[in-house]
């Protein structure tokens, strides 16, 4: 595939997106789903869901506009409500609510807004890029990856959780001990047994992410609020009183440029890895963040921006990266590049080279509408900054029966179960007592999300390596990433324990 003909079928794919009335549908269907992706556990994996059996008599074009203006408009709005509210609208959005809600609570809800708009357009628009240049070579990079890579990632992603926390390395520990059993709950995916699920016929499939982020985070939030018998979450009542502005939030995304670029690869990658999702991205570029902050990691947690910028950045850049492996092998590389490509395959679109080649200015067509959806949703989340903020002036004892009451709609509609109604009061209990006693609960999360994957990839690597199918010590990104890693566990163990344990670190 040649260059002229890569940007030929850009050119061709721009005039399609953006000419009359092909445009509307990228419009309609980003304001639907930022509409939907606003209520907590309603993503927009259900309106792709809903929309397929309607567009099933529909020609090719509009149905790339429409699911493209799905992907992108489901990605940002349920960071307003991670922020405001510390309800992550998707499980995407959790590791944003680490340092954005805390910036609401002191009345810098309009600087995390407008940041968070900012990064996830410019993160959106460096993932397409690297869509388009990577379109020409795609079949040699994804095959770099293997299973012991990946296995790897996810190894280097569960030590940066006790390196993102400075004082807290033995609580972290063990609440990544605790995060990683409760990923085990659940059939055990090679031997289809039953595992800690104490007899109850809910716990087969295991636990959600979403009533469980519901709980740890929002529930636990308006217990923390009513006991301490706050008045509002930014304790002011007047619009006055706020502070924070929009210009704040742009000038943090160009004041940690270096930061934005670097997450923006990390989602942009890790969006290509077939089955990770947007949840592993945000927290693996929110660990980076902490990481390299050196001796201000301490802020984290607290309301940094830098918390804000890192995971939103690599949450959108991520939706350009999953379209890699759908375009080129039919790989999916999340649920929502899963329903889009059903979508396509419906309408005769195969992924392979015949779509890269002969239909490749279908490819842009679904590219660009991506592409204007993400900056409509920023758009409008800079210009509603204002307005929304007012919620945080909004009295605990108005707001607490509202967020409770969409802690449940959202942990009841993501599987439709009333368990996980419970169970996410009952994970809003543990995360109320895990904030009042200072445990991070980051490092509980960060390991329930990528316990699953620990589990899946060191299973097929320890199969494929004993039957000869792959040799773990003979591959270079492999020892390249052990290296890394070991020299990340040597750095700790030289910090918190450069002569024997430390006093603190034992009680």
């Amino acid at each position: 595939m040649s260059l002229y003909a890569v940007l030929q079928a850009c050119g061709e794919g721009f005039v399609l997106v953006f000419s009359w009335p092909n445009i509307l549908y990228p419009i309609v269907g980003t304001g639907v789903a930022m509409l939907v992706s606003a209520m907590p556990g309603v993503s927009g994996l259900t309106l792709m869901a809903l929309a397929i059996p309607l567009t099933l008599d529909w020609e090719p074009v509009p149905v790339l506009l429409l699911f493209g203006a799905l992907v992108g408009g489901a990605t940002f709005m349920g960071s307003v409500t991670a922020i405001l509210l510390n309800i992550p609208g998707k499980a995407s959005n959790a590791a944003t609510l680490l340092d954005g809600y805390p910036m609401a609570c002191q009345g810098k809800a309009k600087t995390a807004i407008a940041c968070s708009a900012l990064s996830s357009a410019l993160g959106s628009s460096f993932g397409v890029v690297v869509l388009i240049l990577l379109l020409p070579f795609m079949h040699r990079a994804i095959l770099i990856l293997g299973p012991a890579e990946l296995l790897l990632l996810v190894v280097w992603g569960l030590t940066m959780v006790a390196a993102a926390r400075g004082r807290s390395l033995l609580k972290s520990l063990v609440l990544s001990g605790l995060g990683l059993l409760v990923s085990f709950v659940g059939f055990d995916p090679r031997t289809a047994e039953s595992r800690f699920t104490l007899g109850a016929a809910s716990l087969h499939d295991g636990l959600s992410f979403v009533p469980v982020f519901l709980g740890i985070f929002a529930v636990a939030e308006m217990i923390h609020q009513l006991v301490q018998g706050r008045n509002t979450i930014s304790g002011e009542t007047r619009i006055e009183k706020l502070s924070g502005s929009i210009g704040e939030g742009f000038s943090a995304v160009f004041r940690n440029f270096g930061l934005f670029l670097r997450c923006s690869t990390i989602g942009t990658v890790v969006g290509m890895i077939p089955g990770v999702g947007g949840t592993v991205a945000g927290f693996v570029a929110y660990g980076h963040a902490v990481r390299s902050a050196g001796s201000e990691r301490e802020r984290f947690g607290k309301g940094d921006i830098r918390g804000v910028l890192a995971p939103e950045t690599a949450n959108d850049a991520k939706d350009a990266g999953a379209l890699l492996p759908t375009l080129a092998f039919g790989i999916p590389g999340g649920a929502g590049t899963a329903l889009l490509l059903g979508a396509l395959t419906l309408h005769g679109l195969v992924p392979g080279k015949e779509l890269l080649s002969t239909q490749l200015s279908l490819v842009f067509v679904l590219i660009w509408s991506l592409f204007l959806s993400n900056w409509i949703t920023s758009i409008v989340g800079i210009a509603c900054a204002q307005p929304v903020s007012r919620i945080t002036l909004v009295g605990i004892d108005r707001l607490a029966p509202i967020v409770l009451s969409f802690a449940c709609l959202g942990a009841f509609a993501y599987r439709s179960r009333v368990s996980d109604i419970f169970v996410a009061f009952g994970f809003g209990v543990f995360g109320y007592y895990l904030k009042k006693f200072g445990w991070p609960r980051i490092a509980f999360v960060i390991a329930l999300v990528l316990g699953p994957l620990f589990e899946g990839y060191l299973f097929i690597t320890i199969r494929l390596h004993e039957l000869g199918r792959i040799h773990f010590w003979g591959r270079p990104l492999t020892l390249v990433m052990v290296i890394l890693t070991g020299t990340l566990l040597l750095t700790l163990r030289k910090k918190y324990f450069p002569g024997g344990a430390r006093p603190g670190d034992r009680q």
